[in-house]
């Protein structure tokens, strides 16, 4: 097939997923926990562990019902269609058609993974992410060549983690997406060494998808009414730049050191952070080499050799690029999220990486991603 324009960063949100999967694959002693569907006045809800998650067919990476006026974006996806007809992002003859409305050639799919940070039973929040990955699979042998599904692995227990990753290569998976906020040890201690020899095995890249910052809550209800608008712009505003903290683990932990065939994405984190914080590292390991004896490398050069970022749209790209490496960066749609740019891709591509050389934005916008993920040979 002919790539011209490769997403590394499209999603399956749970919202979008068939209602009765799995209650119909769980183990029995999980089948009325596990996430399901339940009419309610409104509409279908899906419902996990006698919770309401919200609606069916929601805003986007959340259960949120989809209103005209939330953004502009979201009206645009209400211009093109987006919610009609049925649930895009898991019929394969829609999202076919919504690439082609938005001039994507193929994706690189994220899954489920942000509904298990709901779940409280870990054990079952597993057994949601095999069956998920398990019909990941079967959904992109629907129309070979266009999309490479990420496992979504569970992040309670290493070893159970690495054999997840084991399993998904053995399905057909290209790649994996790992909680990096709510693992059950820091991703920089060593117990986790047994997952990235695992990545390294299997030569699928893990991606460390920003869920946003860990930032102050309201200290109450009546709080969270008052200054509701301005929480949410703070977590929305930084919602990327906490990629700091999942790249400084990966290096800093020393898992590229031990295992160079391990390589890290940091999904939907952006760029333009990232020389900033690579001089940071940089700095700091030169003045603390004697402490430092588990590296042999800068913290940099591990980055040139085994990381990489995705983003969608970002302002002054273009000047970024030649100090983060064409070779690491990767564009990504982020459809079908309402802060996506779904069905404007070409024109974000355009304005972005104007400058940018003929090579660099091949690279970018399809080679990186369509290598790391095997679209490419």
């Amino acid at each position: 097939m002919k790539y011209d324009v490769i997403s590394g960063d499209s999603h399956i949100d749970m919202t979008w997923m068939p209602g009765t999967l799995f209650v119909e694959m769980a183990p029995p002693k999980f089948k009325k926990d596990v996430p399901q569907i339940v009419q309610k006045p409104d509409g279908p809800h899906w419902v996990a562990e006698g919770k309401d998650l919200g609606v069916y067919g929601g805003l986007g990476f959340g259960f949120t019902k989809p209103e005209r006026g939330h953004s502009k974006h979201v009206d645009k996806m209400y211009e093109y269609g987006f919610y009609e007809g049925g649930p895009h992002p898991t019929t394969p003859e829609l999202r076919l058609k919504d690439m082609s409305v938005d001039g994507i050639d193929a994706e690189v799919i994220y899954g489920i993974l942000g509904v298990g940070m709901r779940f409280q039973n870990k054990e079952m929040t597993q057994a949601v992410y095999e069956i998920y990955n398990s019909w990941a699979a079967e959904f992109c042998k629907k129309e070979p060549g266009r999309w490479a599904a990420l496992a979504c692995i569970p992040n309670h227990d290493p070893k159970i983690a690495a054999s997840e990753l084991r399993r998904a290569a053995r399905l057909g998976l290209k790649g994996a997406d790992f909680a990096v906020a709510t693992a059950v040890k820091p991703v920089w201690h060593r117990d986790w060494d047994v997952f990235w020899e695992a990545a390294g095995e299997t030569g699928l890249p893990i991606s460390f998808h920003t869920t946003g910052p860990n930032v102050r809550e309201p200290n109450d209800p009546a709080m969270a009414k008052e200054y509701d608008e301005a929480f949410r712009m703070v977590k929305i505003s930084l919602f990327q730049v906490c990629g700091s903290e999942y790249l400084a683990s990966a290096i800093f932990g020393g898992a590229c050191e031990r295992y160079p065939d391990f390589k890290f994405v940091l999904g939907e984190c952006g760029i333009t952070w990232l020389p900033h914080v690579l001089n940071r590292m940089d700095e700091e390991f030169i003045d603390r080499r004697a402490q430092n004896k588990g590296l042999s490398m800068k913290p940099s050069e591990y980055w040139s050799r085994q990381g990489y970022s995705t983003y969608q749209h970002e302002v002054g790209l273009a000047d970024f690029v030649p100090m983060v490496g064409e070779d690491r960066v990767i564009w990504g749609s982020d459809y079908p999220h309402p802060d996506g740019i779904w069905p404007e891709s070409k024109k974000w591509i355009e304005e972005d990486l104007e400058g940018v050389s003929a090579k660099a934005r091949k690279k970018i916008t399809r080679d990186n991603a369509g290598k790391l993920y095997g679209f490419l040979k």
